[in-house]
């Protein structure tokens, strides 16, 4: 029997949920080493990137056990404030014991409902989460909602789309989760009012960044 849409989410979550504990050493932990730098070539090219400032306030979507949090509080200092947001409360639990920082907010809500405020972040980022959307569309409109004028909301995976998709393709509980193509993807964010700045799409490094430009 197909499932519906709601179904879809709730074995999204629980597929999450379930693996929470272990997701920092799934995809971030060196097999040979033991140390969790397997990415650490991709995270210098990604932060090389994203439009980052001392005090910054950011909002970290789809931020799971908190991988981005050190590389983000080294950039916006104990001056900037960070939202750490996630559907899947077992991610946020697990986020929460590993960072106990001041400056850091923990919400747990879907991007699409994301309770923050109006104008309220300078940076949006959606590192490895914008295939799980569940409504891409109204995602993007919301995370603009949150951006202030001339904010910046960034896209990034360590794959191409044609990997991401791929390897979703292989999971059942994510299999229906993808990555739309580059044509698509513009055109989520001009329709929100976003102007796209810089688009990598290649073997392992996915990169949007665009600046809220209009409403």
């Amino acid at each position: 029997m197909k499932m519906t849409d709601d179904e879809r989410y709730i074995r999204r979550r629980d597929f999450f949920n379930e693996h929470a504990e272990e997701w920092l050493d799934m995809w971030y932990k060196d097999r040979v080493t033991g140390i969790y730098d397997k990415h650490a070539g991709d995270f210098k090219r990604l932060f090389s990137l994203m439009p980052l400032e001392t005090g910054d306030h950011v909002l970290d979507v789809g931020c799971g056990s908190g991988i981005l949090v050190p590389f983000i509080l080294e950039r916006i200092t104990s001056t900037g404030l960070l939202y750490e947001l996630d559907f899947a409360e077992k991610m946020l639990d697990v986020n929460r014991t590993l960072h106990g920082q001041e400056n850091i907010r923990f919400v747990h809500a879907d991007a699409e409902n994301a309770p923050l405020d109006d104008n309220s972040c300078d940076v949006v980022v959606c590192f490895s989460c914008f295939p799980h959307f569940h409504d891409k569309q109204k995602a993007v409109a919301t995370l603009c909602r949150i951006l202030r004028p001339g904010g910046h909301l960034v896209v990034s995976h360590f794959s191409s789309a044609e990997g991401i998709n791929r390897h979703h393709g292989s999971c059942e509980a994510v299999m229906h989760d993808h990555l739309p193509d580059e044509e698509s993807m513009r055109g989520l964010f001009t329709g929100a009012g976003l102007t796209v700045t810089s688009f990598v799409d290649e073997e392992g490094f996915y990169y949007i960044s665009s600046t809220l430009t209009g409403r």
